[in-house]
């Protein structure tokens, strides 16, 4: 009985939302392929739109639409969209909704702002950043043009070193963190049962059934809750002021500042809130603890920072800061240190974690070997070794860090933290 691993019932429960396919199938197809080029064409400039408006994105929405509209497409073609397509499809509109490019519309803004020109810093930003001031694109407000090619050559660079990493250190960290590890992951199968409720609607072997699946209820009701919500959040204020010229704002965008007038009595805590609903359901769905966790480290921080004013660490912060500012002082003087700190020790107790839990699982198949063990990998799934896994992050963090003391003159003490960031703080 001492042997006996004490289960967290609320992590089982995780566990078991969705259970491990028996067979794999490929997904990539050209609806997957032309589902990523009408999420560039369409909704990549409505996302840039409403980022632009009201300081946030579509977010996953138009990963759903897309979804949507090619399983009705697709009806009427008579065909069905097989699950892995559909997960394929989902993950490709994700992708393409990146948009790497609207940095660009940042960089223009930022470089002429009265913020930059007043701590005279807009002279001193790199062209390979934004173009000059003085830079005749401006005047032409548009992006092609010479002055912009090594900002836009930059994105092409880092765009696919970015998917190269994610593609082969994410397989890499899947296999360690759901195979080996076995973490529960609670948003995870949020969004595979709604591609499982899509999936059933697809099929028309069980649309009959797909009305009465609980998946399908609860994806069309949570969708009819969202498209109620956003349509006040966000819609109302759109219409009326294109329609009016005054935007009609019931919840105020993107979030409501108190920080200046509650800093009177908790100096150098933070309290913007947002009207995203989507933060409530994200906290229905994650495990109890978790959430309890978050509070109490919310806790901690309005009775820490006021001390922590006090005693001069906070120095930075100043009666009357809003949430962005005080955000950002704070992190500067305390919380990106404290970050690095907590963030070792979480790599020195993850490694622990894998070594554990590939030690235990070794044991228990030389105990009974008719236990299948958690790190084989499914033939079907596919699988990239893990030598170039390693080497993959080994190459590109380099070339990362090399591409970078190149642009900064290969300046020493930035060079050390690179090293330190890409080889010690980011594993």
């Amino acid at each position: 009985m001492a042997d006996e691993e004490k289960v967290d019932q609320e992590l089982e429960m995780y566990r078991d939302l969705m259970q491990v396919p028996d067979t794999f199938e490929e997904g990539f197809s050209w609806s997957s392929m032309l589902g990523a080029m009408f999420i560039g064409l369409v909704m990549v400039p409505g996302a840039l739109y409403m980022g632009l408006l009201a300081g946030e994105g579509i977010g996953p929405a138009a990963q759903w639409v897309t979804v949507i509209l090619f399983i009705e497409v697709a009806k009427r073609a008579h065909r069905t969209l097989k699950k892995s397509e559909l997960f394929v499809l989902y993950w490709m509109a994700g992708a393409a909704m990146g948009a790497p490019f609207s940095g660009l519309l940042w960089n223009q803004y930022f470089i002429g702002s009265d913020a930059a020109v007043k701590h005279g810093i807009a002279g001193d930003i790199p062209d390979w950043w934004a173009p000059a001031v003085d830079s005749v694109s401006y005047a032409k407000r548009s992006f092609f043009h010479s002055d912009w090619l090594p900002a836009i050559l930059l994105i092409f660079l880092g765009t696919f070193v970015t998917s190269l990493k994610n593609m082969v250190l994410g397989y890499g960290l899947f296999r360690i963190t759901s195979d080996i590890e076995k973490l529960p992951f609670p948003m995870a199968p949020i969004g595979a049962q709604g591609i499982m409720a899509l999936a059933e609607d697809s099929d028309e072997a069980s649309a009959d059934k797909a009305e009465d699946s609980w998946r399908w209820r609860t994806f069309a009701i949570g969708g009819a809750i969202g498209l109620s919500y956003g349509s006040v959040l966000y819609l109302l204020p759109i219409v009326t002021s294109a329609l009016t010229g005054t935007s009609v704002q019931i919840f105020p965008l993107p979030f409501v500042d108190w920080s200046p007038t509650t800093g009177k009595w908790l100096p150098a805590v933070a309290t913007g809130w947002s009207w995203d609903v989507a933060n409530i359901v994200t906290g229905m769905v994650l495990p109890f603890w978790a959430m309890v966790g978050s509070f109490l480290g919310l806790v901690f921080t309005m009775i820490l920072n006021p001390i922590l004013v006090e005693t001069n660490v906070l120095d930075m912060w100043t009666p009357g800061d809003g949430t962005v500012a005080t955000l950002y002082k704070n992190t500067m003087d305390f919380y990106f240190s404290f970050g690095i700190g907590v963030s070792l020790a979480i790599f020195i107790a993850g490694l622990f974690q894998v070594f554990y839990s590939i030690k235990r699982t070794r044991r228990k198949r030389q105990a009974a070997m008719a236990e299948p063990s958690r790190t084989t990998n499914p033939t079907e799934r596919g699988d990239i070794p893990w030598k170039w896994v390693i080497i993959t992050y080994v190459v590109t963090t380099l070339g990362y860090i090399m591409l970078c003391g190149w642009l900064i003159e290969w300046h020493r003490g930035v060079m050390m933290v690179m090293f330190f960031l890409g080889f010690v703080y980011t594993p």
